[in-house]
């Protein structure tokens, strides 16, 4: 008999093989740095990040997060920054309080904590700030994004962890929306250029996450009270919740074996599964869990958000216009074979229970 294969032992082993070379699908192929990397990723979507109270709610999240993060991070990078540099060795940057304290409500807010050996390489351990500015916030442009990852070994070796700070984030932001899955991070400073490789993969691996959040949170489409996408992790305030019949009417339609809720406040956060999938089996690359959980969101789910992705240069492959709505509708199935998929997901894949899921489910 084949001895079970470790997915932490071979990841140890050969952490590179998550990582993906800089400009690698663009015109004159590979340059040297790290262009994208696969990790577990969350994005939240919250409002007010001008004001002292969620700032201070920031702070937070990355106290949590530095707990985990802190020996690892290598680089702090920021966009147009008031006062102080574009980049910083993570070692010789201020506090991010101290940074933040420094500000006024209009000042934007734009932080990349990262750990890639150069400061231009995609890295799995990601803090991610987007604040909008306090004008722009009392305009009506007021979404604003965190987003925070972590290395597969990392969530191999200590499987709780990041559900617990995507909880704990949530509970301080009290956000709209959110998510959390696998991802590939992009380079931070050339994401263009490593958007073809983050289109390619994402055509292979239905379980990922693709496009850019700050640029997708205050487009028109996002205005109405709809979700992006469905993942391991599916965050929904108060006003979706109703939308889909309350947690009453999810808990019909989704067996507690396989899916957790949660409460943060405002809404409830869906775990679908006992772990995160990138994608199913040999049959359908469509994870059973995250299919169910689509179609019972469905009808809060955007038909659009435009484009995932910038134009095309040289016909590289982009997630943009119609093939940016078809990666939306990556996990939709037809009504009829939803009793299908809900046994293949209680056949085949393990429940949930106290290794796999925080105590104090609803």
């Amino acid at each position: 008999m084949e001895p079970e294969f470790n997915v932490a032992e071979e990841l140890a082993k050969q952490p590179h093989l998550l990582e993906i070379p800089g400009h690698l699908l663009m015109k004159g192929g590979a340059q040297n740095y790290i262009g994208a990397v696969l990790c577990l990723r969350a994005t939240l979507y919250f409002k007010e990040a001008h004001t002292p109270l969620v700032r201070e709610a920031l702070c937070k999240c990355f106290d949590d997060f530095k707990w985990l993060a802190e020996p690892h991070l290598t680089w702090l990078w920021r966009e147009e920054p008031r006062q102080g540099q574009p980049l910083s060795a993570y070692g010789q940057a201020k506090s991010l309080r101290e940074m933040l304290s420094a500000m006024d409500e209009d000042d934007y807010l734009s932080f990349y904590y990262l750990n890639g050996k150069q400061s231009n390489d995609a890295s799995a351990w990601l803090f991610d700030i987007f604040g909008m500015q306090g004008w722009s916030a009392k305009m009506g442009d007021e979404l604003s994004v965190l987003q925070f990852s972590v290395p597969l070994l990392y969530q191999e070796q200590s499987p709780l962890s990041f559900l617990r700070l995507f909880l704990g984030s949530a509970r301080r932001l009290v956000p709209e929306q959110g998510y959390a899955g696998h991802a590939f991070n992009l380079s931070v400073t050339n994401r263009d250029s490593n958007e073809p490789t983050e289109a390619f993969m994402a055509a292979r691996m239905p379980g990922l996450d693709v496009g850019t959040a700050a640029l997708l949170a205050n487009i028109p489409e996002f205005k109405p009270t709809k979700i992006k996408t469905v993942s391991w992790l599916t965050l929904l305030d108060q006003a979706r919740l109703d939308l889909v019949g309350g947690l009453d009417g999810l808990r019909a339609q989704l067996p507690s074996s396989h899916f957790a809720f949660y409460d943060y406040g405002n809404g409830v956060v869906i775990q679908a599964g006992a772990y995160p999938y990138l994608g199913g089996d040999a049959d359908d690359p469509k994870p059973a869990a995250y299919v169910l959980l689509n179609h019972v969101l469905k009808d809060i789910r955007y038909e659009t958000v435009g484009s995932l992705h910038g134009g095309s240069h040289d016909g590289e492959l982009r997630l943009v216009d119609w093939s940016a709505d078809q990666w939306l509708k990556r996990l939709d199935v037809d009504a009829d074979d939803i009793p299908a998929w809900r046994a293949k997901l209680l056949r085949d894949e393990p429940c949930l229970d106290a290794t796999n899921t925080l105590p104090g489910r609803l």
